[in-house]
């Protein structure tokens, strides 16, 4: 069984099936009949065709193999970490599945992506979680997942499911402004959420559905809209009010689907943590309930997905996408008090502002006027925003945008009964880390690494499902090969 503490077996290798191209749709609701949608651009591989004949062909290929038989005696006792590549064309389903898998997708793996929303890294050692330590024995536990900047829940799991900074794939904030567009996003609105107009890049589960894997999505920001015209074939529009282990008990309930409509993909998301840090702050003993509460959904999820006959193909990758700090209350730094804002369009992205203002000499004077005040905080100019933050790309990023530090607040007027906990400041700040744990049949067990950019895991997942990731990210497979016993490249 999976997750027993035991390290998982081998998965079989070396076994590709002949791949057909199949164009099929995808539903435009979850339940519904499908709908045929208009085609989306063809995914890429990055491995270009020449690239192994043009080895077959020289010399020093042919020499290594002569020199191979002796080198294998010699490591035949060492573990092999050779990636292999897979052989045989790309399944294109440009429209999506229409829920079914193509027939040679039958073989491959499975993932489940499971996100506990604002699951801070230190909390796996500051409470009790049997559950995330049996899964952290059986493979892999970063020492945390390092957000993007602003370090929100949209911009973090979409970075997580894309592998692009938020300056790539565009969603800069829960909220922000898009001066083209001249119109607001607004993550709480549901024809937002819902408008794939919005999200730029290409999600995991758009990568499976494309490639004729059926995927499946319990909340996880992203799979209500239509990107690129494909959604998963089973997602659900979010509502809080469902409870987490009916969550739990729909995903094994699509895993024991006929093989043909059953996902390889699954996507799982719970606000229980991120709730509590807000409420509660992230220091407070009380945080223990909700922590605690998590790990019993985790483990509930571990028994049910090893209960499944094909158990020993299911990979499990478990991710928050940002962490939680305090709040200074006294630390509120009111920006209507410092510069006129008439005619600034000026958007709170968590605790930073960003402010549009159309015209650079307004622009430069806002920044300097705001520096000449600011205590805790600095205001840049978009091309000014600190590289590592990897936020300037964007013209949905302000003209100049506001950062404070660490438990600051920048406010359009002082609020009364702040939050007892907030996130948003810079993602290298441990209190910002995340989690990641993941387990499977390609992951070696018992491993400890440092942590990690959310941006690669993108293409660990697209990896462990054998699908071609898009070439096109800010993620590297190389970050996170070393966790993988045998990767499989195309």
């Amino acid at each position: 069984m999976l997750w027993s503490g035991n390290a998982p077996r081998d998965a079989n290798r070396g076994e590709c099936s002949s791949r057909v191209e199949r164009r099929s749709v995808a539903p435009d609701v979850g339940g519904s009949n499908p709908l045929t949608h208009p085609t989306i651009t063809q995914v890429r591989s990055s491995y270009p065709r020449t690239m192994r004949s043009s080895l077959f062909r020289s010399r020093r290929f042919w020499l290594a193999w002569l020199c191979l038989p002796p080198l294998l005696f010699t490591v035949g006792n060492c573990v092999d970490t050779t990636p292999s590549v897979a052989q045989g064309p790309v399944v294109l389903t440009p429209k999506g599945t229409g829920g079914h898998n193509d027939p040679s997708i039958l073989t491959h793996p499975y993932v489940v992506l499971v996100s506990f929303d604002g699951f801070r890294s230190d909390y796996l050692d500051r409470f009790e979680t049997p559950s995330f330590d049996r899964l952290a024995r059986a493979g892999v536990r970063a020492e945390g997942l390092i957000s993007v900047f602003p370090s929100l829940t949209f911009p973090g799991h979409y970075s997580i499911a894309t592998g692009l900074y938020p300056e790539h794939h565009g969603i800069v904030g829960n909220r922000f402004y898009d001066p083209v567009r001249a119109d607001e996003f607004n993550y709480r609105d549901s024809d937002d959420a819902r408008d794939g107009s919005w999200w730029g890049g290409e999600p995991i589960w758009v990568t499976a559905e494309t490639q004729g894997m059926v995927a499946a999505a319990f909340f996880f920001p992203g799979t209500e809209a239509a990107i690129a015209n494909i959604r998963p074939t089973d997602w659900r529009p979010y509502d809080a009010s469902v409870a987490n282990a009916d969550r739990v008990r729909q995903v094994i309930n699509w895993l024991t689907r006929p093989a043909d409509r059953r996902p390889h993909l699954v996507t799982l998301y719970f606000s229980l943590v991120d709730r509590a840090g807000h409420d509660l702050g992230p220091d407070t003993p009380g945080m223990s309930r909700a922590v605690e509460g998590a790990d019993r959904l985790l483990g509930q999820l571990m028994d049910g997905l090893n209960t499944l006959p094909h158990s020993k193909e299911v990979s499990l990758i478990v991710v928050s996408d940002h962490g939680m700090a305090p709040i200074d209350p006294e630390r509120q730094i009111v920006v209507r008090d410092l510069v006129d804002l008439k005619g600034v369009k000026a958007m709170a992205t968590g605790p930073t502002m960003s402010l549009h203002v159309g015209d650079d000499q307004r622009s430069h004077l806002l920044r300097d006027t705001l520096n000449g005040q600011l205590v805790n905080a600095r205001a840049y100019l978009r091309a000014e925003i600190p590289v590592h933050l990897h936020h300037r790309a964007s013209q949905r990023i302000g003209d100049v945008v506001v950062i404070p530090d660490e438990g600051v607040q920048i406010r359009f007027q002082r609020d009364a009964s702040p939050p007892a906990g907030m996130h948003g400041w810079d993602p290298t700040l441990p209190s910002m880390h995340g989690i990641l744990l993941a387990s499977g049949p390609r992951i070696r067990a018992g491993q400890r690494i440092p942590a990690v950019e959310s941006v690669h895991v993108y293409p660990l997942i697209a990896n462990l499902l054998d699908l071609v990731p898009n070439p096109n990210i800010d993620g590297d497979l190389n970050v996170l090969i070393g966790i993988l016993k045998v990767p499989v490249l195309r």
